[in-house]
C-alpha cells in the first residue's frame, strides 16, 4: 500500500509540466504523453524481468540477459550510424559483447571488490552502463569511418594503388573514428564534472554505498566507458572487414542513405 502511495505522489509531480503545457498552449502534449507512456511501459517490463533475474541469479540466465542487451544496443548503434543491419550486426555485436563483458567483470571484481563476478545484482547494472554509453559514441564513430571511406574513396584508392596495405590505407579513417569516440566520452566526463551532478555517485549513495566507494565507482566507470568505447570500435572494424571489403579491398555498399555532413 505504501508503494502505491509513493508511486501516486511521484506521478502527481506531472501536474506541473502538464499545467504549463496547457497554460501556454505548447505544441508538445502528444509527444510528451507518448514518451511518458513508453517510459512507463519499458520501465515496468524491465523491472519485472530484473526482479526475476536477481531472484534466479544464475550465470547462464545473466549471460542471456546481457546478450539481449548487446543485441538491442548493437541495433541502436547500426541505426545511429545509418549502416546496413544485416551486414554489421555481427561485427558490432562482437565489439560490444567482448568489451562490455570483460570490462564489466573487471569492474565487479577489482573496483567493487565482489567475489562473484557474475552476480546479477552487480554485473548486469555495470554492463548495462557500459553498453548504454556505446550506442551514441560508437554510432558516431562508425558513421565517421564509413562515410569517410565512401566520400574520400579516391584517397583510399590512391594509397592502395601506391603500394599501401589495407591497414595503412584506412589508418586516417580509423583515426577520425577513434577521435569521434574519444570526444564523445570526454564530453560526458566534462558534463559530469561541470554541467550536472554525477548521477552514478548519487545513485550509489541512495543505495547505501559509502562515499569513497561511490566516488571511486563514478570515476572508474567514466574511464572504463572511454576504454570500452574505443576498443569496441576497433574490434568492430576488424571483424567488419570481411563483410565490408571484397577480395580486391574495394568497399562494398554499406550505408543506408548516409548524410555526408554527419561525419564531417
Amino acid at each position: 500500500m505504501m508503494l502505491i502511495l509513493q508511486i501516486l505522489l511521484g506521478l502527481l509531480v506531472l501536474a506541473t509540466p502538464f499545467y504549463i503545457i496547457f497554460r501556454y498552449r505548447l505544441n508538445v502534449f502528444r509527444k510528451t504523453a507518448w514518451v511518458l507512456i513508453r517510459l512507463f511501459t519499458m520501465m515496468i517490463l524491465t523491472g519485472i524481468f530484473l526482479q526475476y533475474l536477481f531472484e534466479w541469479n544464475r550465470v547462464a540466465v545473466n549471460l542471456v540477459w546481457i546478450l539481449l542487451m548487446v543485441m538491442v544496443s548493437s541495433a541502436g548503434i547500426i541505426r545511429k550510424a545509418r549502416l546496413r543491419m544485416m551486414r554489421f550486426f555481427i561485427p558490432v555485436s562482437a565489439g560490444v559483447a567482448v568489451t562490455s563483458l570483460l570490462a564489466g567483470v573487471y569492474d565487479v571484481v577489482f573496483v567493487l571488490g565482489k567475489d562473484m563476478p557474475f552476480d546479477a545484482r552487480y554485473l548486469v547494472p555495470v554492463v548495462g552502463l557500459i553498453i548504454g554509453n556505446m550506442v551514441e559514441n560508437n554510432g558516431r564513430a562508425l558513421s565517421t569511418y564509413y562515410s569517410g571511406l565512401q566520400h574520400h574513396a579516391q584517397l583510399y584508392a590512391f594509397l592502395l594503388g601506391n603500394g599501401a596495405t589495407h591497414n595503412e590505407a584506412v589508418r586516417y579513417f580509423v583515426k577520425r573514428a577513434l577521435e569521434k569516440s574519444v570526444l564523445g566520452n570526454i564530453a560526458n566526463m566534462s558534463v559530469a564534472v561541470t554541467g550536472m551532478s554525477p548521477v552514478m555517485l548519487w545513485s550509489m549513495l541512495l543505495g547505501g554505498a559509502d562515499v569513497l566507494t561511490a566516488v571511486v565507482f563514478q570515476v572508474t566507470m567514466l574511464i572504463v566507458m572511454l576504454c570500452t568505447s574505443m576498443v569496441s570500435v576497433l574490434i568492430t572494424l576488424w571483424v567488419a572487414r570481411r563483410y565490408t571489403f571484397d577480395d580486391y579491398e574495394r568497399l562494398r555498399h554499406v550505408s543506408q542513405n548516409v548524410d555526408v555532413n554527419q561525419a564531417v
